[in-house]
């Protein structure tokens, strides 16, 4: 389903529950026998007009407030556009100049599915980002204590109860270890999910560092043979 589509569905939900009544979707224009157009949605306000509405899963430009406005005149009914906004002052002007109703959706917002994908995108890279930054060549054994108390608790309270230190001193613990910015403030969640990361990290190049100390091991037995 296009992003397109996935707005229309939003906007029918929504219009249904402010009391509009939906008459039909996707209608096509036809004139002389020719499709010309075709309607997102034919609705009914709580007045009895009916409206063309035109959906737009982002800001209507002119030319969207010139087409909902040729559209409802081809079917001899009202206007009405909806969408996240207007992309500038002159499609504001040309809707108030032609009648043209507009219901902005900032309290609704039409997150879309292509939204949220993208949405899910960009934090699976911030995320991917933060993980190949890590440094954790610097790390001394009194960080990897703190980076398991934080990954393995739930609160910070419980941190600080696994290290045996006060809420107190396991902030300052952490203002000093070489994992977290000093003086940057962060929620638990942050915390936990940033000694998560560095936990793995760790664990990986642990892993890769055995593999490659059996890999050396096995090199010198070769070579001993070769003798």
């Amino acid at each position: 389903m296009g992003k397109g589509s996935d707005a229309e569905d939003v906007a029918v939900s929504i219009l249904e529950k402010i009391g509009y009544t939906i008459l039909e979707k996707r209608k096509p224009v036809v004139v002389g026998g020719v499709k010309v157009a075709e309607i997102d949605v034919i609705a009914r306000d709580q007045e009895g007009n009916v409206l063309a509405v035109e959906v737009k899963s982002g800001k209507a430009s002119v030319t969207d407030v010139r087409q909902v406005f040729s559209n409802s005149k081809l079917l001899k009914v009202k206007p009405l556009l909806v969408c996240k906004g207007f992309s500038d002052a002159s499609a504001v002007s040309l809707a108030s100049e032609l009648g043209v109703r507009y219901l902005l959706l900032p309290e609704y917002y039409l997150f879309t599915l292509e939204d949220f994908k993208e949405v899910s995108k960009e934090i699976i890279r911030d995320l991917l980002m933060l993980y190949l930054s890590l440094d954790v060549e610097g790390i001394s054994e009194e960080d990897e204590k703190i980076v398991e108390a934080l990954a393995s608790s739930n609160s910070f309270s419980e941190a600080s109860e696994k290290l045996g230190v006060s809420e107190e001193d396991l902030g300052r613990l952490i203002s000093h270890t070489n994992i977290f910015k000093p003086g940057e403030k962060r929620t638990f969640s942050q915390l936990k999910l940033k000694a998560m990361l560095v936990k793995n990290r760790l664990n990986n190049k642990r892993w890769v560092e055995n593999i490659e100390h059996k890999l050396d091991v096995l090199e010198k037995k070769i070579e001993s043979l070769k003798k």
